[in-house]
């Protein structure tokens, strides 16, 4: 049997940001290298200390942790998975399942907590008890990703 007739040899490309340049072939230079992009950020315990003083994680509504998590992602503190797990609105999700999904009750509710009547909710409390609930059903993963927003929600509460 001939394996390497199953899995031909195939060339591949590396793409990176610079593949757009074009290529020199003038003089010693073969290709041109592009020089160090220096970008400067601001110092991490800064970030978080001037949200900390905008916003009480431990009482915000929803709109407001989206504007605290959208300022983590610009300035690079958090990744766009991160953000992303922290913004995913859950009202919005359990409104369209009790419009679309028959059987669900109208009282069914996706948040683990619940909020005042300003809808304000303690956002670490929240994204425990979902960290809580992922391990309890064995989603090791989704525990993992809701750790990492408590730690990042406890970093903006101190």
């Amino acid at each position: 049997m001939n394996i390497s007739t199953v899995a031909p040899y195939q060339t591949t490309s590396l793409y990176t940001k610079s593949t757009a340049m074009k290529m020199e072939t003038t003089g010693e230079q073969v290709f041109k290298v592009p020089e160090a992009v220096v970008i400067t950020q601001k110092d991490s315990s800064i970030v978080y200390e001037e949200l900390s003083s905008r916003y009480d994680v431990r009482n915000a509504t929803f709109g407001e942790l989206v504007e605290l998590s959208s300022a983590l992602y610009e300035a690079g503190e958090i990744s766009l998975k991160e953000h992303a797990l922290i913004t995913f609105d859950y009202e919005r999700a359990t409104n369209y399942l009790k419009r679309n999904a028959p059987g669900v009750p109208s009282n069914f509710n996706m948040y683990e907590t619940s909020a005042d009547s300003n809808g304000r909710r303690d956002w670490i409390a929240e994204f425990g008890a979902r960290a809580s609930k992922n391990f309890k059903f064995g989603n090791l993963i989704g525990y993992q990703s809701n750790m990492k927003a408590v730690e990042i929600l406890e970093r903006l509460s101190r």
